[in-house]
């Protein structure tokens, strides 16, 4: 069973998370599944995290698929650690780990809400730990990169026909975000460039498109930190005006007007954070931000008699 660092390691990697019990070895509830001793239908007690689509399998018996090195008993209780393998008459997930189940964690998993909104919550954390820089701000430009200018430009001249558009072409625009208030990281200037999927394309679905006037919370990402998205934030990325920071999921932006999310998580920094006009309540004064402290370095001038 695992324990320690593995175990917290495969709880962040696991989206679907559940206790069960073990129903039947060597089977299967789904006949694609190939059946051997790695396989075993499992009935779903209580979910403790899952994406939507298997929020409500509780009650349900799936298919797990677990490593040879595991050893489960038909009868047997334990907390499935998870990710979808088959969807179709039943579902079937492959176990990154099993681990006994305690009391403890069965009554922190009913303590935490919705299943749903515990997975979006632990994304949210791991995404705001992940991020280079969060701030808050305005979107104040978008821009095509020049990269993308130039090459279009080229096959223009050369071939003035329709342009052969690549599968999953991200078509890379940069926006320009003047800085309100930083959150994490530290920033020297008042403005940055990002890098945003501007495509439609399904594998780009749901990241944020940003266009001018756009406010809110901004989680920001180097490329180099996140290998797994490495690949994809790269394809057809431009060379010479590639932006700062990339912002690749839909929750790495949060507008002003949306409660909680990234705004509890920065709780702390928002001591004189001033409310955007926009999202003032209908005829109250605007509010102003508290005026600047002097630096404790400037040296006070005597007064004169």
């Amino acid at each position: 069973m695992a324990t320690g660092a593995k175990a917290e390691s495969s709880a962040e990697e696991a989206r679907f998370v559940f206790i069960g019990t073990v129903r039947k070895l060597r089977a299967a509830t789904m006949s694609d599944v190939p059946i051997d001793d790695t396989t075993a239908v499992v009935r779903v007690v209580e979910v403790i995290h899952a994406p939507e689509l298997l929020a409500h399998y509780a009650g349900q018996d799936i298919t797990v698929r677990f490593t040879a090195r595991k050893r489960l008993k038909e009868g047997q209780q334990a907390m499935f650690y998870t990710n979808g393998w088959l969807f179709g008459e039943s579902v079937a997930v492959e176990a990154l780990e099993i681990e006994p189940v305690t009391a403890s964690a069965s009554r922190a998993g009913r303590d935490m809400g919705d299943p749903v909104g515990r997975l979006a919550q632990r994304d949210l954390r791991s995404r705001f730990a992940d991020a280079k820089l969060v701030v808050s701000g305005r979107v104040i430009s978008v821009r095509m990169p020049s990269d993308v200018v130039a090459a279009r430009s080229a096959r223009a001249a050369e071939r003035p026909v329709v342009r052969r558009i690549s599968e999953h072409d991200p078509d890379w625009r940069i926006a320009e975000i003047q800085i309100e208030k930083v959150h994490k990281g530290k920033l020297q200037k008042d403005s940055v460039s990002v890098r945003f999927p501007s495509s439609e394309d399904v594998m780009w679905y749901g990241t944020p498109k940003f266009h001018p006037g756009q406010e809110g919370f901004f989680m920001l990402h180097k490329v180099d930190d996140a290998p797994e998205e490495r690949a994809a934030m790269e394809r057809a990325a431009p060379v010479r005006d590639k932006g700062e920071f990339v912002v690749p999921r839909a929750i790495d932006f949060q507008p002003f007007s949306e409660p909680g999310g990234i705004r509890e998580l920065i709780a702390p920094t928002m001591r004189g954070f001033v409310t955007p006009i926009a999202e003032q309540e209908p005829g109250t004064p605007p509010r102003v931000p508290p005026a600047r402290k002097r630096s404790s370095s400037a040296t006070p001038q005597k007064r004169r008699r």
